[in-house]
């Protein structure tokens, strides 16, 4: 199989020059308390410089899932003498650290050949920000630091965690722990089986370690974690990114390695400015090797396309483009047909029953455009190019030749060809696995006259304007809910006035998602775009709004996909209710469940009344405030529930019940 390769969407947009994932080649020990195996890291040829240069400034960091797990592991300091190619080797030991995680004996048959275990991070001492700096960072709200942070004169920080200490829950088997290292979503299912109990104050006995957490959101800095026994170390996962760095659960792993108690530990860091990306002229090429071409581009091949004679099948026309994968490709681009090669002897009637289903039975003489790819592309990896995202039958044929190298991208005009821009569940299933084949997916989009590249945040694709590629999955977002009625003057007043205290609060690296309908949603879409801040929607094939099309970022849904849409919004770090109906109350009830599960963290929840002064979410919280009397719902929920006209309040909230600076 000789699939495309594909970096991780969100590499190239973190701002650090890091090495690959380390990988275990080989182990050489093992005892009771101890793993040592080499592992293999991939150098780029800037950070293969930077070994031979600066080596005192790489530092390993550990694997989150890893050090969530208690395993302690220490890296011998990279050497120059032991880079071969392009590849480091160095020598790893790991260990169990922290009482009531797994031992040793549990892991141990996991750390073998092919586990990552961790990244090397250069960390550039120009990029070292001082006293000073941090505090300006601070002050403009370029970052947002645990509120007891101390600054020191040197420019490195003092981190409280929270007064939260982390514990498993019952019931972490063997089969569990495999799923949490080498699944994708392993962190995600490491959260549900992390319970976080707050204590009065933070005790590690000797010898002994605790996971807990603290609040950070960084969006142009990296923070270096440091170890101190008197204070705490921390375990090697040391580098805190603005990509994962946005959120209330930054875990903390730390080690007690005095011989004394440590009540209340504080955690050394340094923090450094992300590295600028040079400007450059747009790329034409791809990270997966694809040529780009423009909308206007892409645009002209669909008239062509559309110039076609009709196929032959009563049941569509779906042409497909085989492009050669270079500059001018389009110029030679093959236009292929479906249908038979004759006029089809079914009736319309039976062609149209008989695409119920795919049986092998089928009457239809039917030959899909798909099938023809491979004897246009004689052996040779191109771009494709379709009139409409592919079926299921389609779907197999452009997986078997991605399989086989020979697909680096594809476009698409529409969605579907019977729910015009909106996809099914079927098709996000597909995206997934294009991404997974390393294909390059773009959509050039009717619905906002734009070309937008398919990427992959937080688990969820979405299209996205190329030129805000890397503010997509840097921003913080923001859901907005509400309804497609329009606010009154002074509401729209409120609502204006609630996004310029998020500003201020938080910077302008922030954006909100909403559902791209009317009323509030297009009111809000409109001052996010006024204010230069991200705006992004979730698309839903419905009737009674108009759609808001003018947006950065989009996902597309077909009606039946109305509840699995609602993961969509995930993506937000924080949800904020505004005056809205029966929708607005379904996806609340959906959000408060979300942080009752685990799914998502318990957040605060602002139920914002633009219009009546507190009193229209007023019959919520009762409602709420009596499932918790009956004890139907868990008591933390009250304290999340912001009910406000104030944008202040909203900002008091985030600040005091976050713990931010």
């Amino acid at each position: 199989m000789a699939m495309n390769p594909r970096k991780s969407d969100n590499r190239s947009f973190r701002g650090m020059l890091q090495s690959g994932d380390g990988v275990i080649l080989r182990v050489t020990a093992s005892n009771p308390k101890t793993i040592t195996f080499e592992t293999a890291f991939r150098m780029s040829e800037a950070f293969a410089e930077r070994l031979k240069d600066q080596p005192e400034h790489l530092v390993f960091s550990e694997r989150s899932r890893i050090a969530r797990l208690g395993v302690n592991i220490r890296c011998e300091s990279p050497r120059a003498e032991r880079l071969t190619g392009d590849r480091l080797i160095l020598k790893l030991e790991a260990s169990s650290a922290i009482p009531g995680y797994p031992t040793l004996g549990e892991l141990k048959g996991f750390f073998s050949p092919g586990l990552p275990v961790g990244r090397l991070v250069y960390c550039n001492p120009d990029s070292l920000l001082t006293s000073e700096e941090v505090l300006e960072a601070i002050d403009r709200s370029a970052l947002k630091l645990p509120a007891s942070t101390t600054v020191s004169s040197d420019g490195s920080i003092l981190i409280s965690p929270h007064k939260v200490v982390c514990r498993l829950k019952p019931g972490l088997d063997r089969e569990t722990i495999g799923k949490i290292l080498f699944r994708k979503n392993g962190r995600e299912i490491l959260n549900r089986y992390l319970l976080r109990q707050p204590v009065s104050a933070l005790t590690i006995p000797p010898g002994e370690g605790v996971v807990t957490t603290c609040s950070m959101y960084l969006n142009d800095h990296y923070v270096a974690l440091q170890s101190s026994f008197s204070l705490g170390e921390h375990l090697p996962a040391t580098i805190l990114d603005p990509i994962k760095t946005r959120g209330i659960s930054i875990y903390l792993e730390i080690l007690n390695g005095s011989s004394h108690p440590i009540v209340n530990p504080l955690i050394s860091a340094k923090v450094y400015r992300v590295s600028k990306p040079r400007k450059r002229k747009a790329a034409r090429v791809s990270s997966g090797g694809s040529v780009l071409f423009s909308f206007e581009e892409m645009t002209a091949l669909g008239q062509a396309m559309d110039r076609l004679p009709a196929a032959t099948c009563h049941y569509l026309d779906k042409p497909v483009a085989v492009i050669p994968n270079k500059t001018n490709g389009i110029s030679a681009a093959t236009l292929l047909l479906n249908g038979p090669e004759d006029d089809c002897p079914v009736t319309e009637a039976a062609c149209s029953a008989g695409r119920l289903d795919y049986a092998s039975k089928i009457i239809c003489t039917h030959r899909y455009a798909t099938e023809t790819i491979r004897e246009h592309l004689f052996d040779v990896p191109g771009i494709l190019a379709l009139k409409y995202f592919p079926n299921l039958l389609e779907h197999r044929d452009i997986i078997n030749l991605a399989c086989d190298g020979l697909v680096r991208a594809l476009y698409f005009f529409e969605a579907s060809c019977e729910h015009g821009p909106f996809l099914s569940d079927h098709d996000h299933v597909r995206l997934m696995e294009y991404e997974a084949f390393g294909v390059d997916i773009y959509w050039v989009s009717g619905l906002n006259n734009r070309l937008m590249v398919h990427t992959i945040r937080d688990g969820k694709g979405y299209f996205v304007a190329p030129e805000r590629l890397a503010d997509f999955h840097k921003s913080m977002l923001f859901a907005f809910y509400g309804s497609n009625q329009v606010l009154s003057e002074e509401g729209g007043k409120r609502l204006r006035a609630l996004m310029d205290a998020l500003i201020r609060f938080w910077g302008n690296h922030i954006g909100i998602v909403t559902g791209g309908g009317s009323g509030v949603m297009e009111q809000a879409n409109t001052m996010a775009r006024e204010r230069g801040i991200l705006s992004g929607a979730n698309f839903l094939d419905i009737t009674d709004q108009a759609l808001t099309t003018d947006v950065d970022f989009c996902q597309v849904f077909q009606s039946t996909c109305r509840h699995s849409r609602q993961k969509w919004f995930e993506i937000a770090s924080f949800p904020i209710f505004n005056v809205g109906g029966l929708g607005s109350l379904e996806e609340l009830g959906i959000t408060l469940c979300n942080m009752k599960l685990s799914i998502s963290d318990p957040v605060p929840v602002i139920l914002f009344d633009t219009e009546t002064k507190g009193a229209y979410w007023a019959g919520v919280k009762t409602q709420i405030d009596e499932m918790i009397r009956l004890k139907r719902a868990p008591e933390w929920i009250r304290d999340n529930l912001i009910l406000t006209d104030d944008p202040q309040v909203v900002v008091n909230a985030y600040r005091d019940k976050l713990h931010l600076f």
